[in-house]
């Protein structure tokens, strides 16, 4: 599931090639190695525990984790008032489509028609970006809000049977329940965050087979 640091173009740097284009070359390069993209058919986990449908998946962003009363043109003036700026405005390039919002809009609407045609089974969804809104918190750069996410895919976990949502971009590991599905955030973050006397297990989380719900789980479990 590439997110926005694989997408960006850097003229002179690394691989050439913007937007849709550099997308389908990173899914190339990962299919030549084995490994699952949001491109392929969904697989069965067939481990410990109840069989599930990994479903990786590519739905980007589009502003719309943002207050209500901050229109889509003035976001972006929004954000820099509080000297907040993606760097994906500079190097996340959308091409051919005309904007982040369009590439994203269509990405939604792909994934959507492939979860309503998936087998019956229970799920597991992926995606780099957190499916709601909730779920951003970013108590030093609040404004960054509106690159992490769209509000188009905020149901998604109760509209296709569900059982957990893994993402990153945060940078802010936690474990999350929203209508008893469990959302993990499992980005690793930077090296400075690491505590390396704990050791390579206590980064690590296991997906399947899951915890039950317990009464602690109210709200977030953060995990440093």
């Amino acid at each position: 599931m590439p997110g926005n640091h694989e997408l960006w173009f850097r003229p002179g740097r690394g691989l050439q090639l913007r937007g849709q284009e550099r997308y389908e070359a990173l899914v190339a390069f990962c299919r030549e190695r084995g490994v699952l993209t949001p491109e392929d058919p969904y697989t069965v986990w067939g481990g410990a525990g109840e069989p599930h449908l990994i479903a990786p998946c590519f739905a980007l962003y589009d502003y719309s984790f943002r207050p209500p009363d901050v229109p889509r043109d003035g976001v972006i003036a929004w954000a820099r008032e509080q000297g907040i700026l993606a760097n994906d405005e500079r190097f996340l390039v959308p091409d051919p489509y005309p904007s982040r919002d369009a590439w994203c809009a269509a990405r939604v609407a792909l994934t959507e028609e492939r979860l309503a045609a998936a087998p019956p089974l229970p799920k597991v969804v992926i995606n780099h970006w957190p499916l709601r809104r909730d779920l951003v918190r970013l108590a030093r750069v609040p404004r960054y809000a509106p690159w992490c996410g769209t509000r188009l895919t905020e149901e998604w976990h109760t509209r296709w049977n569900v059982s957990v949502v893994i993402n990153g971009h945060l940078h802010m590991r936690a474990t999350d329940w929203k209508a008893g599905v469990r959302f993990e955030e499992v980005a690793l973050g930077y090296p400075r965050h690491w505590k390396q006397e704990r050791g390579v297990a206590h980064y690590l989380r296991q997906i399947l087979p899951g915890p039950p719900r317990s009464e602690g789980d109210a709200g977030p479990k953060w995990r440093f």
